[in-house]
């Protein structure tokens, strides 16, 4: 191998475990570099390590003799980094058109309010009702997002959930507030300050 290190690919194939751990140690910081490379934050380049080791340990088995397991590692970091970096990319586009959205509803829904406070409670009442009315799960991702300005990540570690799921409850809740609303939703996010 061109590090000098030796990997006993008979011994990992058996399940090893100290083979394994071997390996990690003799690796495990290369591709965290690797992988700080390509993604900029370090939580998430832990992450693809972890599962980069862990696929390592899933197709054991499967690894041919002669396997040169630095560039076997290698490549299986930067694919993770790779997708990783595809759906941040998705994300945000999804993202800006929702954002892009809720201006275009604030806008409208500032045009038609009425100059009175009296107004401006009633509807802050509304909303308050409306969000109160959102099944557990849904309001429970609604608040953390909107009120706590958690981001979907920090979320979906808190809940302990993936960050689709996250986005998929945000914009179901965002539909149903929609339609309980209709045009006075925006207020909602002029009131409580929670614009992106």
């Amino acid at each position: 191998m061109e590090t000098g290190l030796t990997v006993n690919i008979d011994l990992l194939k058996r399940g090893d475990k100290s083979e394994y751990e071997k390996i990690y140690h003799d690796f495990s910081g290369v591709l965290f570099s690797l992988s700080c490379q390509y993604i900029n934050d370090q939580m998430v380049a832990e992450e693809i390590v972890q599962e980069t080791f862990l696929k390592l340990w899933e197709v054991k088995e499967a690894l041919l003799p002669g396997t040169n397991i630095r560039n076997f590692l290698y490549t299986i970091a930067k694919n993770h980094c790779l997708n990783h970096l595809r759906d941040q990319q998705t994300a945000w586009k999804h993202l800006s058109r929702i954002q892009a959205l809720e201006y275009q509803y604030a806008i409208e829904s500032l045009n038609r309010m009425g100059d009175s406070y009296t107004e401006f409670e009633e509807l802050q009442k509304r909303v308050n009702e409306a969000i109160a009315a959102l099944p557990d799960d849904l309001r429970e991702v609604f608040t953390l997002n909107r009120f706590e300005e958690l981001r979907y990540k920090d979320i979906a570690q808190r809940l302990g959930v993936s960050e689709k799921t996250v986005e998929a409850r945000m914009s179901k809740a965002l539909r149903i507030l929609r339609a309980e609303l209709k045009d006075y939703l925006p207020l909602l996010y002029m009131i409580s300050n929670l614009f992106f």
